[in-house]
């Protein structure tokens, strides 16, 4: 609408000057056109850097995220540096478990240095995506400046994210030196010592466990279960060790 007020205030105050023979008249028409005219740049230049007839409105959102990679139990949350002053970074997760390719939080100077981790108890992820973004104030001003493609417009963004104390958060440059240093563990006699070290580390936490509770001794599956739960440990531990032998 302030478009077709300005065009129309252009419009009548060309027509006022040139075409109206009346002194009295032609003046008067001119000046009316001239401050519809002249309203009409003052307002859209407000709306444009002021943002006048809008306010900001903030949504807050969370769902529930899962690893980008999760193998062995080891559920690995990762991120990449963007940019060059270490602060803003791209956050790599799943929004669905059975997700083939990861997605991303936005690589934006509205979003970038505001991805955050906090550490939770228990086994679920969370993602809480707050944002602010401009909204008309009414009907009226969205009438008048709906043109300007203001509305909706992103103010800021933050994603926080709400990790088990068990998931790993690494760099992808850190994924990529522990795959290299993995890679140099597969070697026949070092996997069968990590597979010792395995066995004696499960052996001696089944048998601490059945020390506190002697009725584990004849209850096979709840060992069984123990034996996997221990298991899946020994390999957090060790991929702990790895991890911060490369720091």
């Amino acid at each position: 609408m302030i478009l077709a007020t300005l065009v129309i205030g252009a419009l009548a105050a060309f027509i006022s000057y040139i075409f109206i023979k009346t002194p009295k008249w032609r003046i008067t028409a001119t000046i009316i056109s001239a401050v519809i005219l002249i309203s009409s740049l003052v307002f859209l230049t407000l709306n444009s850097h002021e943002h006048y007839g809008m306010h900001q409105v903030t949504t807050t959102k969370t769902v529930q995220v899962y690893p980008a990679s999760a193998k062995n139990g080891l559920n690995m949350v990762l991120y990449k540096p963007v940019g060059t002053n270490g602060k803003e970074t791209v956050v790599v997760y799943k929004k669905t478990l059975d997700q083939k390719k990861p997605s991303h939080t936005q690589a934006n100077e509205l979003t970038a240095a505001n991805n955050r981790v906090k550490r939770v108890a228990g086994n679920t992820a969370t993602l809480k995506v707050k944002e602010t973004r401009w909204r008309f104030d009414s009907s009226a001003a969205k009438l008048w400046f709906g043109v300007s493609g203001l509305e909706n417009k992103l103010v800021k963004r933050s994603n926080t994210f709400y990790l088990p104390k068990t998931w790993f958060y690494l760099s992808t440059d850190q994924v990529k030196a522990m795959q290299k240093k993995m890679a140099a563990m597969k070697s026949k006699a070092a996997q069968q010592k990590l597979k010792q070290q395995a066995q004696q580390y499960v052996m001696a936490q089944v048998k601490q466990a059945m020390m506190k509770n002697p009725a584990l001794a004849t209850d096979k599956a709840k060992q069984a279960s123990l034996a996997k739960q221990y298991a899946q440990e020994f390999q957090q531990q060790m991929f702990k060790k790895v991890i911060k032998s490369l720091k």
